[in-house]
C-alpha cells in the first residue's frame, strides 16, 4: 500500500512540474502532430492541407499534391481524447502559445498527453525498481533523477512523440519482465503487452526493433513450457490479438495515404529525403557518431549535439551499478541493458543524431532503462556505513544529479517557445529577481495547473475504484 501512495504522489509531482513547464505548440515537429490531430478530429481525415501551417513548411509529407504530416500517427492518435475533452472543459487561465492558434483553448488539454505519459513512465520505473527490492529511498531518488535530470522533462512538456514512446517502452519492458519471471503468458498480460508493443510502433517507427527484442525475450523465457507441451497458446494468442488493432491501423494509414502498408510518411517527407530508407537514415560512422551521442559532436547536417553524458551527467552513475544488476538477474539485465545499447548504437549512426535540437532526443524513451543500474548503484551508496567513503559517494551522486537538473532547466529555457535571455540576468547570481526571472521563463504554465489536477483527480478516482475491485476479488476487503 505504501508503494501505491508513493507512486501516486510521484505521478502528481512529476506531472505538475511537466505541465507547469508546457509552453504549447513550439516548433514544426509538435506542430505537425498537432496538424494531424486537428485534421482527424475536426475533418475526419488524415490529409492536413488546412492545417499545414502548423508544420511551418518543414515536417510535411506530400504525395500527389496532397499534404500529410511526416510524423508517425500514434502521438496524434493518443491525443484525440485530450482534444475532445478540451472542447467542453473550462478554458485555461493562461492561454497556451501557438504561432497559428494562439490562445486556442483545447491546447491546454492537448499538451497533457506528453505530461501524463512522461510522468507515468517515471512511475513505472519506480515500480520496476521496487520489484528488484531496491529500497524506497534509492528507488525514489532514482525516479526523480530520471524525471528531472534527463531530457524526459523537456519532452514531457511538449507534444513530441518521445514521452508517449517512453511510457510504451517502460510499460513493455515491465510487462516482459513480469511474464519472464512467471514463465508463462497470462492472457490479460499478453493482451496488454501486445497492445503496448503494437502502439509503440505507431508512435515511433524505430520502435520496431524494440518489439522484435521483446518478442525474442518472451520466446526465450516461455519457450520451455511450449516445448514440454504445456503450451502458451492462449497467452501467445492474446499477445498477437493485442498487436492487431494498432498495427492494423498503421497498415491501413500507410496504405490509404502513402500507397502501401509498408510505405511510411518518411517516403514522401519533403525536407528529409534521406529518411525514406534505413541505409540513408543511419549512415553516420560509429567512430564519429558514438562520441557525438555520448559527449559532443556534429552530425552530417552539421548540427551541434550535446551528448547524453555532457547534458545528463547523472547517467555516469549507471556504470557503477551494472555489475550489481547482472548479479541480481543476468537474464533481465542482458535484456534491459542490451536493449539500451542497441538503441544507443542505432541512434549514434543516425543521420542527425542531434535530432535538430542539440540534445540526442531520440534516446529519451530509452533512458529509463539505464536508470535501473543507476538504482543499484544508489542502493549500494545508501547502505554504506556512515563514514568518509559514504560522504564522498553521496557528494558525487547528488552533485551529478543536481548538475543534470540544472543543465535540463537551462536547456528548456533556451528551447523553442521559451524566452530565457542570459543578458537579462543580473550579475549577482542569487538575487530574488534573478530566480523569479529564470523560474518564470521555465514554469510558464503554472497558472493552469488546476486544469491538470482536475483531470488527474478523475483518473485517480477511477484508479482507486479499480484497485478496490481487484483487492476485493483477492479477498483483501472482506
Amino acid at each position: 500500500m505504501r508503494d501505491r501512495v508513493i507512486a501516486v504522489v510521484l505521478f502528481v509531482v512529476v506531472s505538475s512540474v511537466y505541465y507547469a513547464t508546457a509552453v504549447g505548440i513550439s516548433s514544426s515537429n509538435d506542430g505537425s502532430h498537432y496538424a494531424l490531430l486537428r485534421a482527424m478530429v475536426d475533418q475526419g481525415q488524415f490529409r492536413i492541407d488546412d492545417y499545414a501551417q502548423h508544420a511551418e513548411g518543414n515536417d510535411l509529407a506530400i504525395r500527389d499534391d496532397v499534404v500529410y504530416s511526416d510524423r508517425p500517427p500514434g502521438t496524434a492518435l493518443m491525443a484525440v481524447p485530450f482534444y475532445v475533452i478540451g472542447k467542453v472543459l473550462p478554458a485555461p487561465i493562461r492561454p497556451m502559445y501557438a504561432r497559428y492558434d494562439e490562445g486556442f483553448p483545447p491546447l491546454a488539454y492537448i499538451v497533457m498527453l506528453p505530461v501524463i505519459t512522461g510522468a507515468a513512465a517515471v512511475v513505472i520505473l519506480y515500480l520496476v525498481l521496487r520489484s528488484y527490492e531496491i529500497g524506497q529511498g534509492a528507488a525514489l531518488a532514482t525516479s526523480l533523477a530520471s524525471a528531472f535530470g534527463t531530457t524526459l522533462w523537456k519532452y514531457g512538456s511538449v507534444m513530441f512523440s518521445h514521452a508517449p514512446s517512453a511510457l510504451l517502452i517502460m510499460g513493455g519492458v515491465a510487462l516482459a519482465i513480469r511474464i519472464g519471471r512467471e514463465g508463462r503468458i497470462r492472457p490479460l498480460l499478453g493482451l496488454a503487452l501486445g497492445f503496448v508493443l503494437g502502439l509503440s510502433v505507431v508512435v515511433e517507427y524505430s520502435n520496431t526493433i524494440f518489439v522484435v527484442v521483446v518478442l525474442i525475450y518472451i520466446t526465450a523465457t516461455v519457450g520451455r513450457r511450449v516445448i514440454r507441451g504445456r503450451g502458451e497458446w492462449i497467452g501467445g494468442g492474446a499477445l498477437a490479438v493485442g498487436m492487431v488493432l494498432p498495427i492494423g491501423f498503421l497498415l491501413y494509414y500507410n496504405t490509404i495515404n502513402f500507397g502501401g502498408p509498408f510505405f511510411t510518411s518518411y517516403k514522401y517527407a519533403i525536407n528529409y529525403p534521406w529518411a525514406a530508407s534505413f541505409g540513408t537514415t543511419f549512415d553516420v560512422p560509429l567512430w564519429k557518431g558514438l562520441p557525438g551521442i555520448l559527449w559532443y559532436g556534429l552530425d552530417l547536417a552539421d548540427q551541434e549535439n550535446q551528448g547524453i553524458l555532457l547534458l545528463m551527467p547523472v547517467l555516469l552513475i549507471g556504470a557503477a551499478g551494472v555489475w550489481a544488476y547482472l548479479r541480481r538477474s543476468v537474464r533481465e539485465a542482458i535484456f534491459v541493458l542490451g536493449l539500451f545499447l542497441i538503441y544507443l548504437l542505432l541512434f549514434a549512426k543516425h543521420h542527425t543524431f542531434s535530432g535538430f535540437t542539440a540534445d540526442t532526443r531520440y534516446l529519451t524513451p530509452f533512458l529509463g532503462l539505464w536508470f535501473i543500474p543507476i538504482s543499484f548503484a544508489l542502493e549500494t551508496v545508501f547502505t554504506l556505513r556512515v563514514g568518509i567513503a559514504k560522504a564522498i559517494a553521496l557528494l558525487i551522486v547528488y552533485g551529478l544529479m543536481f548538475l543534470s537538473v540544472r543543465n535540463i532547466m537551462v536547456h528548456i529555457g533556451f528551447s523553442y517557445g521559451y524566452n530565457l535571455d542570459p543578458g537579462l540576468i543580473e550579475r549577482q547570481a542569487t538575487t530574488p529577481k534573478n530566480w523569479m526571472y529564470i523560474l518564470g521563463n521555465i514554469f510558464v504554465n503554472w497558472l493552469n495547473l488546476p486544469l491538470l489536477w482536475g483531470i488527474e483527480g478523475l483518473l485517480g478516482a477511477i484508479l482507486v475504484g479499480v484497485w478496490r475491485w481487484r483487492d476485493k476479488r483477492k479477498g483483501a476487503w472482506q
